[in-house]
């Protein structure tokens, strides 16, 4: 039987192609080495003569490495190279997959690693676009000025899926007043626009190498750092970001805010749920029926539009029922008000599902949690 994956190994180390070899033995039937070299003169032959789907290819000198990755990708564009290197810089990275490298690999490769990089190539060689892949779920929590508490249900809501081991990402789409990097006290290398300005080369695995994995369990893509960035990112950029987002993670949760229009309809369009979260006093209340309204007249279904009270009072003036007649939406979650644990899992910068899982606010977000991901 022909393999699935073919595969060429460049390493000038002996020891760590043999170990290779050794690690991927046993999956001789999916995958197939056809070709191992110590250089890269002898790797270039062995993969004009057998046209591989993948090559493991060692980089010990950027420069070299990044030629070597672009030589192999112009040349044999259905061939993906996953790298492999002792440099942990971030810089090499980026610059590694920025011209073509699929993933890259800390030395020394452990076998867990090695065969979920397979895997994961594997995936997207043999998987895209086939009826039987399944596409992951988006979800958008919003309201269009701030103040409301958008950025808390986001980040909890993520860790709250991610808790089981799901996929999760979560991604700051509120371009000129994003907050997730504070809430999260993360400060990454790569934001959104890092995304945006390599649109060229956008794959999954890109994505992957350039996202930030928390602690808490979820994969964050940041916003950016200059306002000059956001202005110059398009719904179309938008757009493609969340279907490679939708290919590769279970769910995607999306914090946005602002006027309905540009990026945040191309948000909304691909969402299956919109989390419109709202507060009970007049101002909140008013000013969300007429964006509601105007989401329903957009052609967003009234179905997906799910409306989300946070900081709720149960004794407050307005009660949920009064919300309800007003903006003719039945309320799907409440957030109870608990301000001294919400700040304090900011200040920690762990969301509070995780920070104070006791917390009534925990306890409302993990059930919306479960009511958002129920088929």
């Amino acid at each position: 039987m022909q393999p699935l994956i073919t595969l060429v190994i460049i390493d000038s180390d002996h020891s760590a192609r043999n170990a290779i070899e050794a690690t991927l033995r046993p999956f001789s039937e999916t995958i197939g080495i056809v070709g191992s070299a110590s250089n890269f003169t002898d790797g270039l032959r062995m993969i004009e003569k057998s046209s591989p789907n993948v090559v493991m290819l060692e980089v010990d000198d950027i420069q070299n490495g990044m030629r070597e990755v672009q030589h192999i990708c112009a040349k044999f564009p259905r061939t993906s190279v996953i790298v492999s290197a002792a440099e942990k810089s971030s810089d090499w990275i980026l610059s590694l997959m920025r011209a073509g490298a699929v993933e890259y690999m800390l030395r020394p490769i452990t076998q867990e690693e090695l065969k979920q990089a397979l895997q994961k190539v594997g995936r997207f060689l043999f998987a895209k676009g086939t009826e039987d892949t399944p596409r992951g779920r988006i979800f958008s929590v919003y309201y269009p000025t701030g103040g409301v508490g958008t950025t808390t249900i986001a980040v909890n809501l993520a860790a709250s899926l991610a808790s089981e081991g799901t996929r999760v990402a979560l991604v700051d789409l509120n371009l000129y007043s994003g907050d997730i990097s504070t809430f999260l006290d993360v400060n990454p290398t790569y934001t959104l626009s890092s995304v945006t300005s390599n649109l060229d080369r956008l794959d999954a695995n890109f994505l992957m190498s350039v996202m930030t994995r928390h602690s808490s369990g979820p994969f964050v893509l940041t916003e950016p750092n200059e306002v000059d960035d956001a202005i110059s990112i398009t719904p179309e950029q938008v757009h493609r970001i969340l279907e490679f987002l939708r290919s590769v993670f279970t769910y995607v949760i999306v914090d946005c805010g602002g006027p309905l229009a540009g990026c945040n309809m191309a948000i909304f369009e691909s969402s299956n749920l919109i989390l419109f979260t709202t507060a009970l006093s007049l101002p909140a209340i008013k000013n969300s029926k007429r964006y509601l309204s105007a989401m329903e007249r957009k052609g967003l279904r009234k179905d997906r539009l799910k409306l989300v009270v946070n900081r709720y009072l149960p004794k407050a003036d307005i009660q949920v029922k009064d919300a309800e007649k007003v903006l003719g939406h039945t309320v799907f979650q409440t957030i109870p008000n608990e301000y001294i644990d919400v700040v304090n899992s900011i200040n920690k910068g762990m969301p509070v599902v995780k920070l104070a899982p006791g917390s009534p606010v925990s306890k409302a977000i993990l059930n919306l949690a479960g009511l958002v991901s129920k088929p």
